[in-house]
């Protein structure tokens, strides 16, 4: 018995700060990853997997391409509308300008439809709508150009109470003023805007029965409002 305790101490003593050590470089390991501006830079370790991996993945012309951020990335598309056809594009932390660069393997494969998702990242890491606005307006050109047989859907940004991240302002209204200039510029380039915003918020943020519970990403409940809004536009 003296014997035992004796041991649990001495590995305990050898234990801990082993463990220590593990904590403190799996900690800097994450904020080393999200410290890089991935709507400015595709330098974050989760856009290089994402992105390697989506270059060996087939698409062709019966495919339904969603393409953006976290928030796409998280919608099963597949398995919420049981169609193997639909293809998730979604990449954590990315912004406008990697989704425009990441954006010409999918296009030269002529996909049925794309919908495009993007500019939170963008909006709270400090860039102005009009920019954002100007990104996915080269989207759509570029789309049009390369493949103008693909469908165009661009889906408003969600609501979210956070503040950027340098000055601390909320970005609630940038995200109101960008939708604005989506739905516009959809209007001018023929293609199909999808207001989701309307249908997520309550007062200056995200409804929190949608809410996942970080104030930004949805829930399973959230999800289910993000595809029945959409369905018609899959299935037509």
């Amino acid at each position: 018995m003296k014997k035992g305790f004796i041991l649990s101490i001495i590995l305990n003593v050898i234990c801990l700060p082993l463990a220590t050590i593990y904590v403190i470089r799996k900690v800097q390991f994450y904020q080393d990853i999200f410290s890089k501006s991935a709507p400015l830079q595709n330098e974050n370790l989760f856009w290089k997997i994402r992105n390697s991996e989506f270059k060996t993945l087939e698409i062709d012309s019966n495919s339904i391409v969603f393409i953006g951020d976290s928030h796409t990335q998280n919608f099963e598309v597949a398995e919420y509308f049981n169609n193997i056809d639909l293809k998730n594009r979604g990449v954590i932390l990315d912004g406008a300008a990697s989704v425009l660069e990441r954006l010409d393997y999918i296009v030269n494969k002529h996909p049925k439809k794309i919908f495009i998702q993007i500019g939170i990242n963008d909006l709270l890491s400090g860039v102005q709508p009009k920019a954002i606005a100007e990104y996915i307006n080269s989207m759509v050109g570029l789309i049009k150009k390369a493949s103008p047989q693909t469908s165009i859907f661009i889906q408003s940004v969600f609501p979210t109470n956070w503040n950027r991240y340098k000055d601390h302002k909320p970005v609630f209204d940038d995200i109101r003023g960008l939708n604005k200039q989506l739905e516009i510029l959809s209007h001018k380039n023929n293609s199909t805007y999808i207001n989701l915003f309307t249908l997520l918020v309550k007062g200056n943020g995200l409804n929190p029965k949608y809410d996942c519970g970080d104030s930004l990403h949805l829930n399973g409940q959230g999800y289910q409002v993000w595809r029945d809004a959409i369905k018609p536009f899959i299935n037509n």
